[in-house]
């Protein structure tokens, strides 16, 4: 009895020691970022069969007669309850709140793309081949997202920066760079001063007198010294991402030398031009130079845009003749269009390139009503200006109201080249881009990943866990899809060790080591007791 007693007491001894190194292991890792605690399971061992029928129930049935035979560790469990939320100042700081896995690569491995460990532990940076990845170098997973049409991959693979290797003043450098987009709408809301004074006039073209006097090849001032009644100019861009001003010029017509204008009603011609210099057209070093596109708007008595005729350079070179300038095209918006060929000093920059233009009236059919087929028919009638069919009024709108001439609101929607400043990841796990030149673009959607039983994960050291067969296969997917978490960025989870947990099953451990010693000590007592006996 004597010996089976010690070696009870020696199991409960071992067994208690090694849940202290399961307690000891949660404490010292009570800092380790993405630290999941383990609990330690005891199991009774096989007993020993001492008989059947050595008493007896009420019932009449008998029970079976058995002796312990110590303890042993059986289990040691993963707790993967989340841990707390850190803040951080490192936008690639990352945590998952809710189930799922960070999946990383080990490069060093080989084998083909797909994530080799997984982890809680959303500490990553790029590094210098521009991969997002871990403190021990491996990958982070995700689904690569089409720059060009915003398309995600269906399989994961190693998330990187799209990055260029360039030469600046002879050095090289490595660039992450947003693609630069060529102007095709710009939207311009003025008001035109309705006392305002007509600057420049035309006997028998009084709707495009500005035309007559523009000269693109006078350098920068067309008009010279003696300028429109009023101009707002905007910068747009070609496909190489150059820049370019395009301006619009006003200039009131003076009603009274017009036939069948409408009572009370005014009219403003307008011109869109580009510098000279940047005509790449046959134009350049001509006076038409930069010469784009001309029209009038026509406005109530009230100041408001009731109707506008747009005219674009359709014939050779010569922008000065009228009858080179027919009713302008629309887009798919119903905005008329006015065709640049960028350039600098003579030289073309890619091939023409269509712009619209909206000062707040459009068509919703993108025709024309019946009018002059060029601007060389016009003449003094209203009636031969071309006018919009089936009218649409945008919520800002060109007017013409009895104060100073002002620009209300302009924008264009092409950019130059932009270069990466910073990046972020949402709640689905989108890592996009901000750039220099006011872009934002998705790069890749971060992989989370899943397991048909999370217990059976062997953990790898440094915060990682693999796959096994008691776990199963990892299942890749993405943020709030088939009950997996969402991402925080600039958030790491903490350890989920709970420190007074760990105090009280430790001295529950220190305890029971404590008691199995007695046993120890005192079956050695019975046995000694036993052999002085026979003294």
């Amino acid at each position: 009895m004597s010996f089976s007693s010690l070696y009870v007491g020696a199991t409960g001894v071992v067994a208690h020691g090694e849940r202290m190194q399961v307690v000891a292991n949660n404490l010292a890792n009570v800092s380790t970022i993405g630290f999941k605690k383990a609990d330690a399971l005891f199991g009774d061992l096989m007993s020993s069969q001492l008989g059947y029928g050595g008493g007896q129930f009420e019932s009449g049935s008998s029970y079976a007669s058995q002796m312990g035979q110590g303890v042993s560790m059986s289990a040691i469990r993963t707790v993967f309850a989340e841990g707390g939320l850190e803040n951080t100042t490192t936008t690639t700081d990352l945590a998952i709140t809710g189930n799922g896995f960070f999946g990383v690569r080990d490069t060093t491995a080989g084998g083909t793309m797909g994530a080799s460990h997984y982890t809680r532990a959303g500490s990553f940076r790029f590094n210098n081949d521009a991969y997002l990845v871990d403190p021990h170098d491996f990958r982070l997973q995700g689904y690569a997202v089409d720059r060009e049409t915003g398309v995600v991959a269906t399989q994961v693979s190693d998330v990187q920066l799209p990055y260029e290797d360039v030469v600046i003043d002879g050095q090289p450098v490595r660039l992450v760079r947003s693609q630069p987009r060529a102007t095709t709408d710009v939207e311009m809301v003025t008001n035109l001063d309705a006392v305002a004074t007509e600057q420049y006039s035309s006997a028998t073209n009084p709707f495009f007198a500005m035309l007559e006097a523009y000269n693109g090849s006078s350098g920068s001032k067309p008009f010279g010294e003696n300028l429109p009644a009023y101009s707002s100019a905007l910068t747009i861009y070609d496909a190489d991402g150059n820049e370019h001003e395009m301006t619009v010029y006003f200039d009131p017509v003076n009603a009274s030398s017009l036939s069948n204008a409408a009572p009370g009603y005014s009219y403003w011609e307008y011109l869109v031009a580009l510098p000279g210099s940047s005509d790449g057209s046959g134009a350049y070093g001509t006076s038409a130079a930069g010469l784009a596109g001309m029209g009038v708007l026509t406005f109530n008595g009230s100041g408001q845009l009731v109707g506008q005729s747009a005219y674009s350079l359709t014939g050779g070179a010569d922008g000065k003749n009228l009858s080179n300038w027919a009713p302008a095209t629309f887009n798919l918006d119903g905005e008329p269009q006015v065709s640049f060929t960028f350039g600098s000093n003579g030289a073309a920059i890619g091939t023409e390139q269509l712009v619209s233009y909206d000062f707040g009236l459009t068509s919703t059919t993108s025709t024309w009503l019946s009018g002059a087929a060029t601007a060389a028919g016009v003449g003094l009638n209203v009636g031969n200006l071309v006018q919009m069919a089936n009218e649409a009024r945008d919520a800002r709108i060109t007017t013409s109201y009895d104060q100073s001439s002002f620009t209300a609101y302009q924008i264009q929607d092409g950019f130059t080249w932009g270069y990466l400043l910073n990046t972020s990841v949402d709640g689905d796990g989108f890592l996009s881009g901000y750039f220099s030149n006011g872009q934002t673009e998705e790069f890749y959607q971060v992989a989370n990943y899943r397991f048909a039983s999370e217990w059976g994960l062997r953990r790898d050291g440094g915060n990682n866990f693999v796959a096994t067969d008691a776990s199963g296969a990892a299942m890749d997917g993405k943020a709030l899809v088939g009950g997996r978490g969402s991402f925080v960025q600039n958030t790491l989870e903490m350890s989920n060790v709970d420190m007074a947990e760990e105090f009280a099953s430790m001295i529950i451990t220190q305890r029971g080591y404590q008691a199995n010693t007695k046993v120890i000590t005192t079956s050695d007592s019975l046995l000694n007791t036993l052999i002085s006996v026979k003294r």
